[in-house]
């Protein structure tokens, strides 16, 4: 037996080399090399923050990656103009870095202190016509950005290529008890995205708000007034929309604007005289892009008693018959029938609800990101259902429906409520549409497609009964209606405090678990250290 055979030899336990170990030691030298040349390369971020607060929203960067941007010869300028003692002006700082990360090239960001940089600052004043006795940010999206801008201030449309932002816009604070005011959400990426789109469009748009139908009236200098539907002007003003109050004639068709993009009916409480129907549809059916939103008052009586007249007007009768028939014989020629006087119900308790679950069905391609999620609507609501009136008529037009809201199969519709609350034959079944949209037209034809809109619920249109999710659904609807579905997405958490929203299921879980679950634990800990005691 050879010294190698014999097992006790130190020959025999020396590791022998194995071909796989040093293809395997090849291989990791390999990954090691590609994973430098990666990283040197290519540039990745990530915010590990648990509520993403030095990221921008997926609306800036939808609007930083359009093509009204990325086609730009010249890039937009950002001026930022605050000192390092300013709350969040780190985290600022950092959105502003994406904005230049994600616009390519096409924006510049420029941070100075005033203070610090005298010089600049006198600089930047000759150009902007501006003073530094406050922070400021400065969106510049002219041509030629070292001009001064006197020649701008008297055009309209060139005025809009800039703007100054004054730096409290960026801060939202709140009063404590104590008479403190503290920072309670930051609203840079809002405001700097909404400014970015006007400078980018020059030429705000225009939409006429129905002014003589109840719902929304004019104050003594004819300005329209918000207290109802405050949401819709802060949504139309970050689109770089402009609301214009219009009163329809009641003797004569007429002819909208030509500059009106769309048209707006809030909430009205009068019908509509057949002149004025007859004028919607011809603005519906112009051969160019219109919209047409509509926002019908739930608590509007949807039957009404007529008094009607004979050709020599010395007779009358009464008539019973839906108080909107003419606004409801529109609506209904395009796919979307109001529910008459339905009273969404829950099926369980069967009792009138203010507070509904909804969800945003996957219908329309520009809200994508909200399909399916839910959330919760207050108020009261109106349902609708979708079906053509006429079918060659509808196909001609090339009608299609989109439900946008919907109620869970946990809600009915009552239609009768002198029966009392109780499901039967007449009642519609859940889930229930509270908003759906039309289009006319063809989809390949984004230019020429008419869209229509329509919602059961105001709540929703106020700063108070909207929440954040309504909000941006509402935004990404509003653009896709002005031909402009890459503004859609959702925005920022700008707030710096938590809310939590919790859904019937959700309080019912909460008040079983602090109601009994817990008292029941105490009870049995307390009875097993008695016992435990006792003995």
């Amino acid at each position: 037996m050879s010294k190698k055979e014999y097992t006790g030899h130190p020959d025999a336990r020396r590791p022998k080399g194995s071909p796989l170990a040093w293809l395997n030691l090849v291989l990791l030298i390999i990954i090691v090399i590609c994973c430098n040349y990666i990283g040197c390369r290519e540039y990745g971020r990530v915010d590990l923050s648990e509520y993403e607060s030095y990221s921008i929203s997926e609306r800036t960067k939808n609007v930083l990656t359009s093509d009204a941007i990325q086609k730009r010869e010249t890039p937009i300028r950002i001026i930022f103009a605050f000192p390092s003692s300013v709350p969040g002006y780190h985290r600022m700082y950092v959105l502003l870095e994406e904005y230049k990360r994600y616009a390519n090239g096409k924006i510049e960001v420029e941070c100075f202190d005033p203070l610090r940089q005298p010089g600049r600052a006198h600089e930047i004043e000759d150009i902007y016509k501006v003073k530094f006795n406050q922070e400021l940010c400065i969106v510049d999206a002219r041509e030629n950005k070292e001009a001064p801008i006197d020649h701008y201030d008297a055009d309209p449309e060139k005025a809009n290529q800039y703007s100054r932002i004054p730096g409290s816009a960026f801060l939202k604070y709140e009063t404590q008890p104590d008479g403190k005011r503290n920072v309670v959400a930051l609203m840079m990426d809002e405001v700097l995205c909404t400014e970015i789109i006007k400078a980018i469009e020059g030429r705000q748009r225009k939409m006429y708000v129905v002014a003589n139908k109840g719902g929304v009236q004019l104050d003594q200098n004819g300005q329209l007034q918000y207290e109802t539907i405050s949401l819709i002007r802060t949504i139309t003003g970050s689109l770089n929309i402009k609301l214009e109050p219009i009163v329809l004639s009641e003797t004569d068709e007429q002819e909208m604007p030509d500059d009106a993009e769309g048209l707006i009916i809030i909430a009205p409480q009068f019908d509509f005289e057949p002149c004025q129907v007859a004028t919607l549809r011809k603005f519906w059916d112009r051969n160019e892009r219109k919209s047409i939103f509509i926002a019908l008052d739930p608590s509007l009586p949807y039957f009404d008693t007529k008094t009607l007249k004979n050709e020599e007007g010395t007779q009358a009768k009464a008539v019973r018959g839906p108080r909107l028939s003419n606004l409801y014989q529109f609506l209904r020629e395009n796919g979307i029938q109001p529910n008459g006087d339905d009273r969404i119900l829950l099926k369980d308790s069967q009792r009138l609800v203010n507070n509904i679950s909804v969800f945003f069905p996957k219908s329309l391609d520009c809200a994508t990101n909200f399909w399916n999620n839910t959330t919760q609507l207050e108020g009261r609501c109106r349902s609708f259902s979708l079906n053509n009136a006429d079918e060659s008529i509808a196909s001609a037009k090339r009608l299609n429906q989109y439900p946008l809201i919907m109620t869970s199969m946990d809600y009915y519709g009552e239609t009768n409520p002198s029966r009392g609350a109780r499901i039967d034959g007449d009642d519609i079944d859940g889930p229930l549409c509270v908003a759906a949209a039309t289009t006319r037209g063809s989809a390949d034809d984004p230019n020429r497609l008419n869209t229509l809109v329509a919602v059961g619920n105001l709540d929703m249109l106020s700063e108070e009964g909207a929440r954040k999710e309504v909000r941006d659904y509402l935004r990404s609807i509003w653009a896709w209606m002005t031909e402009r579905p890459e503004y859609a997405g959702k925005s920022s958490n700008y707030d710096l405090t938590v809310k939590i929203d919790l859904n019937r299921h959700s309080r019912s879980a909460v008040e079983h678990l602090t109601l009994i679950i817990m008292p029941l634990m105490s009870l049995l800990i307390a009875i097993f250290i008695w016992n435990t005691r006792r003995h």
